[in-house]
């Protein structure tokens, strides 16, 4: 399944951050299809509670759909390639969000370098529908954690986009997502730091579904897409106003982002 508008391919957009049931509403109402809480050290940090209460908020319901990975992977060929395997998880993801049963956005759990009993925490008391390891992580640590993962890749100077690359792993994170690396701090994101996005559109050209962060702007998201051709979007920083969500900036982020999408294939 993938989602369209009209002739056009609809690019997945994540808002991340969120911190409040107005921003959150606010990203809903605008389309998106991801809403992102950080629960690890961040300037956008929340706790389980705030997080439950979004996730009241936007699903009208406290429950989750069940989505197990280790069932969707093992519904895919063991031979699949790389391609095939994230394109299959791409579509699960894209496939609950339409359902009727599980109205608005998917609700994601970010963490970095943090212990796995925590994760599970978080990821059964809100309940998340996805969880996003943003450090070191191996990406065999996906394999323990109950709901698809995104995994992120840094990038900087030295970035391989390989086949040898852990990004290509497959049967262990469902989504891949690239960053930019910054220098200097331990803590990743959020930090309104673009990448040469002509290195996206090298891992789009192997049909590897993405998602694509790191300064990413309501007014160079057009020119991001085209580049980077990547399955989706994720913003934070790029839609705030003194660091806070900004519903305008929210809605010019999404209506840009899918205005913007490729053709249907």
């Amino acid at each position: 399944m993938s989602t369209t508008l009209g002739n056009k391919r609809d690019t997945v957009v994540k808002i991340c951050g969120v911190r409040t049931v107005d921003a959150a509403l606010a990203a809903a109402d605008a389309g998106a299809d991801i809403i992102g809480m950080i629960f690890a050290p961040s300037p956008r940090l929340i706790d389980i509670a705030t997080g439950q209460q979004i996730a009241q908020a936007v699903r009208q319901t406290n429950t989750q759909q069940q989505q197990n990975p280790a069932q969707l992977h093992s519904s895919i060929n063991k031979d699949a390639t790389p391609a095939e395997f994230f394109t299959a998880c791409a579509d699960h993801i894209l496939s609950i969000k339409g359902q009727e049963s599980r109205p608005g956005p998917l609700l994601v759990g970010v963490f970095q370098n943090q212990a796995l009993e925590h994760i599970l925490e978080v990821a059964r008391s809100v309940p998340l529908d996805m969880v996003q390891l943003h450090g070191d992580e191996p990406v065999e640590l996906a394999r323990e954690i109950p709901v698809p993962v995104i995994k992120v890749f840094h990038v900087d100077d030295t970035f391989s986009s390989d086949s040898e690359s852990d990004l290509f792993k497959t049967f262990c994170h469902s989504v891949v997502l690239l960053d930019t690396k910054v220098a200097g701090t331990s803590q990743q994101g959020g930090k309104g730091v673009s990448f040469d996005w002509s290195i996206a559109g090298k891992l789009a050209d192997k049909g590897v579904p993405f998602l694509m962060a790191g300064g990413l702007t309501p007014e160079n998201i057009g020119r991001a897409v085209g580049v980077g051709r990547p399955w989706g979007v994720d913003v934070s920083s790029g839609i705030e106003t003194d660091k806070v969500k900004d519903p305008k900036k929210i809605h010019a982020f999404v209506v840009n982002a899918k205005k913007n999408s490729e053709p249907s294939a």
